[in-house]
């Protein structure tokens, strides 16, 4: 397994990839590093009225690496390793590629016994197939990852049997979508329809069941679980998305019965722009100015500052055409630095889903793909 900046290549033995990665003892224990590590968390909000820079961040996360004890994507050493791969080759530093690869082999030899996206295998194979497609790493996916894609394609082949998997595991469709663009296996494809057939019955009956004044489920939740179904389907690709389930919506959504929502509004205009649906344009236009109009930036946590900006600077959403509010697009770097790291949850300030490494990331690659 090779790794790489642009233009500069490092090899490395077959055998090392298999191998406990050694380091240096920590110099404090893993119990005061943690304690060290909020108080750190808490000094960097305080000081962030100065400007915030990339390495300062790498410094941070650094320095509190060995309170990860985990190896998964959101919250463990696969996310960490993926945010200084990036910040290596914005910064050029072979050094911090280095390290970023120390905690890459970590997480390969690691036992996880966790098959889902956010801190298990799925999303430990979606870090290697998106170091291996963006050319951080040159290696071969099957030498490295047999096994694990093996036990994974197996663990959700009966997810159908399971209907309580197909909801709680919907994001493992960002692992299985990259995977389907580099295995020719029905069983990928097959996984991929199931956990979406089964999101759509889910939304179907709650739909049918909103107006009902005895509904008793919780409609913020659908309402999540709808966005994060959206998204899917455009990250995905996916063509056989029911049609019932965007028609249902949007007759709520005519009835008052559903809130504006920013993210909602985007992805409904993505989808029905690409499958040349239309009849919706009001109630997406509505839902992406009354988003914005709706937006409270002081209540917003670190990664939804920095998921609705990366989703209002993308040239394919058009929303520079509606007024956005300053308090989310603000002149000065820095200043929007300051708001972001405001925001940090002090209880997980590394991670890739909500925490410092995600931060990193959007600071030195704003192009780069975030989940």
């Amino acid at each position: 397994m090779n790794r790489k900046l642009k233009n500069n290549r490092i090899g490395m033995s077959k055998a090392l990839t298999i191998r406990h990665c050694e380091g240096e003892s920590p110099k404090q224990s893993t119990d005061d590093k943690r304690s060290g590590l909020l108080h750190s968390a808490r000094n960097a909000v305080d000081a962030c009225r100065h400007k915030v820079t990339a390495h300062d961040i790498v410094k941070f996360l650094l320095r509190y690496a060995d309170t990860i004890d985990i190896s998964g994507l959101f919250n463990g050493k696969a996310g960490l390793s993926l945010a200084l791969f990036v910040a290596a080759d914005h910064l050029r530093d072979e050094q911090l590629q280095d390290t970023a690869f120390h905690f890459l082999k970590e997480v390969l030899v690691s036992k996880n016994n966790d098959f889902g996206f956010e801190n298990g295998l799925s999303g430990i194979g979606y870090t290697l197939l998106y170091l291996i497609e963006h050319k951080f790493l040159e290696t071969d996916y099957d030498e490295i990852f047999r096994t694990q894609h093996k036990d994974i394609l197996n663990h959700y082949e009966q997810i159908a049997t399971n209907p309580s998997l197909l909801l709680t595991n919907q994001t493992i469709i960002y692992f299985l979508s990259k995977l389907a663009d580099l295995k020719d296996d029905p069983r990928i494809k097959m996984i991929i329809q199931k956990i979406f057939e089964g999101i759509e019955l889910f939304l179907t009956i709650q739909f049918n069941d909103y107006i009902d004044f005895h509904y008793v489920g919780v409609k913020t939740d659908v309402a999540a679980i709808y966005k994060t179904y959206l998204k899917l389907v455009d990250y995905a690709g996916y063509a056989d998305f029911s049609h019932s389930v965007l028609e249902d919506y949007i007759v709520l959504c005519r009835q008052g019965k559903i809130i504006s929502s920013l993210e909602t509004g985007i992805y409904l205009k993505k989808i029905t722009e690409k499958h040349h649906i239309r009849g919706y344009e009001y109630i997406i236009n509505d839902h992406i100015s009354n988003g914005l109009k709706n937006l409270h930036p002081q209540t917003l946590t670190l990664k939804e500052k920095i998921d609705l900006e990366l989703l209002m600077q993308h040239p394919a959403n058009q929303i520079k055409a509606v007024e956005i509010p300053l308090e989310i697009v603000s002149k000065r770097k820095d200043d929007a630095l300051r708001n972001v790291m405001k925001t940090i949850e002090l209880s997980n300030p590394l991670g890739y889903g909500a925490g410092l490494a995600r931060l990193l990331i959007y600071y030195t690659d704003k192009n780069i793909e975030l989940l």
